[in-house]
């Protein structure tokens, strides 16, 4: 193509770069073969010549038509079907046919027309054998233009229309021919059958298309005859002039253009649905990151409603002892407080009661309330997921790259719903509370600084809750006399009541704190273990996600250059 201009050689080499580039990147994304290698083929013929192809259906008179416009019977015509093969013809000195591939020919032909542009015969459009048919379909989109064959007694249809609908996608300028105008009565039968066409034609394609008439069989033989017909004249006359030297450029050009927007907005398309399936696993994550949130705040404040049970106990406690020690501590009960056995006996009557019995049993209640919250969590994630395997058992694609994208997020969330699957089966209520009351007993005997031993939790708390009254009556009992009893005992009780209530207060404070404190590290670590078994599905999407962010940008920047490169072609 040494005719060319600086400008168009650097049209030229732009549109290649940009073929190129996007073969790297639709093979990167795994798009289907046939697409690849149009693309490839596309790049390879801008050094080609221009390509006419020649489509209709068979015993339209596609051949006969190719004939009469090279200007001799090169090729073999008749009324079954004759070509099952696509046939490239190009200029030569001699007459010679190559097989370039199954399916496919070259005919060198001394017609000098074919210096010019290359003319391709392709199989009917309704091809009895739908291999033959679709190497007419899969050789479209290698065209410069389409000469659409139709025959005057079968014009437009349906197998036509199919086809046409086919191709129309890639953009291609297509003219028609109507053949065998010959068997037509009259001017006005053939002026309704082009006004049908043309009709036709517009509505499926969006415009109305060039439209020439023809008898190919009356043009040959008069060729025969040397006398070239008026209609074979006009078709020459139109490929030569209308399709000049920079019209061929310009459809030649545009050509690859309208291949590569096609496959940009097939991708596109692709990308988007996989974008939408994305989304809907980062919303199933949010939702699940939602819960687990919710289930945290909700489960701390609940905690609160219940705790407030475990400290009315101790309060209670407190208030028994406080009335003990004003109805016991006193003068009138000297010589009571001096019977050491009996006023602890009193004591723990009156004031320790089942303190210990209340504590466990509310405390037990508070661990199992969070053992089944716990246990809801694994649940509520493991339907979640369940239910996100549901939709990929009905979902049905086709593309390569979804399926892919399918497979891969499949096989990961059968990982994770694996995982939670095996929580909610194995979850054991009892070894549960059992190890979230010893780490609570653990957390309270560990602020106090005491050695657990055998005591529950209870006892622990109560323990610890009546020290300060218990050493206080040995206290008073060991230093009290009649004699300094109006002094003594006044004053020793008012100390023991503070010393009471303020014990009582630090334990109530530190069992609060040692509670919640481990009630969060509880609920932390369930969450910690909801967040690590769904993680490699969270890592899987925010990839896979950004992958398909970068492809929108890059399909974007496609269209950028593609819609750069048409008015460039158009400034030619």
């Amino acid at each position: 193509m040494n005719f060319l201009t600086k400008k168009q050689r650097n049209i030229i080499a732009d549109e290649k770069s940009l073929l190129s580039s996007n073969s790297i990147f639709l093979t990167s994304i795994n798009a289907d073969k046939v697409d690849l290698n149009l693309l490839k083929d596309t790049l390879a013929q801008l050094d080609e010549m221009f390509l006419v192809v020649i489509a209709g259906e068979y015993n339209s008179g596609k051949t006969a038509f190719i004939n009469a416009l090279l200007g001799d019977s090169f090729l073999k015509t008749g009324i079954t079907p004759t070509t099952d093969k696509i046939t490239i013809l190009k200029y030569g000195d001699s007459q010679q046919e190559k097989i370039i591939e199954p399916g496919k020919s070259s005919i060198e032909l001394p017609v000098s027309l074919l210096k010019d542009v290359r003319i391709v015969d392709t199989p009917g459009t309704n091809a009895i054998l739908r291999e033959h048919e679709s190497l007419t379909t899969d050789f479209i989109p290698r065209s410069d233009i389409v000469i659409f064959i139709t025959s005057v007694d079968r014009p437009f249809t349906e197998s036509e229309r199919e086809f046409l609908n086919k191709i129309i996608k890639w953009g291609k300028k297509i003219i028609f021919v109507i053949n065998k105008i010959d068997i037509v009565e009259n001017q006005a039968d053939l002026l309704e059958v082009v006004n049908f066409v043309s009709i036709n034609a517009q509505k499926l394609l969006g415009f109305s298309p060039v439209i020439f008439t023809i008898s190919a069989k009356n043009s040959l033989a008069m060729l025969k005859n040397g006398i070239k017909e008026d209609s074979l004249l006009k078709i020459e006359k139109y490929i030569h002039n209308t399709l000049d030297q920079e019209e061929r450029i310009r459809i030649k050009l545009n050509n690859p253009l309208h291949i590569l927007e096609n496959l940009t907005s097939k991708y596109d398309e692709i990308n988007h649905a996989n974008i939408n399936l994305i989304q809907e696993d980062k919303d199933l994550l949010d939702n699940i990151h939602s819960q687990i949130s919710l289930f945290q705040e909700d489960s701390l404040r609940r905690f609160q409603f219940r705790y407030a049970d475990i400290d009315n106990a101790i309060l209670e406690f407190e208030k028994r002892g406080q009335s003990f020690f004003e109805e016991t501590f006193r003068i009138g009960r000297v010589f009571d407080l001096l019977n050491k056995e009996r006023i602890q006996r009193e004591y723990k009557d009156a004031v320790v009661k089942d303190l210990a019995i209340q504590i466990d049993s509310k405390v037990d209640d508070l661990i199992e309330w969070l053992v089944d919250e716990n246990y809801k969590q694994w649940q509520i994630v493991n339907n979640k997921i369940n239910k996100r395997m549901s939709v990929f058992k009905k979902s049905i694609l086709s593309d390569p790259h979804s399926i892919e994208i399918q497979v891969e997020r499949k096989k990961i969330i059968s990982t994770v719903k694996r995982g939670a699957q095996r929580v909610v089966e194995k979850f054991n209520r009892d070894a549960e509370a059992r190890q979230i009351a010893e780490d609570a007993q653990l957390a309270v005997a560990a602020s106090a600084a005491i050695e657990v031993g055998a005591l529950g939790l209870g006892t622990l708390v109560t323990v610890l809750a009546t020290t300060a009254s218990a050493d206080l009556t040995g206290i008073l009992l060991a230093g009290l006399t009649a004699t300094l009893g109006f002094f003594i005992i006044p004053t020793k009780k008012k100390q023991a009541v503070k010393l009471f209530s303020e014990k009582v207060h630090a334990i109530r404070n530190q069992l609060s704190i040692s509670l919640k404190d481990e009630i969060s590290r509880q609920i932390d670590y369930v969450i910690d273990n909801i967040q690590e078994t769904i993680a490699p599905y969270e890592r899987f999407i925010r990839a896979e996600n950004q992958k398909l962010i970068n492809n929108n940008n890059q399909f974007d920047n496609s269209r950028r250059e593609i819609s750069q490169l048409r008015i460039d072609i158009e400034n030619i």
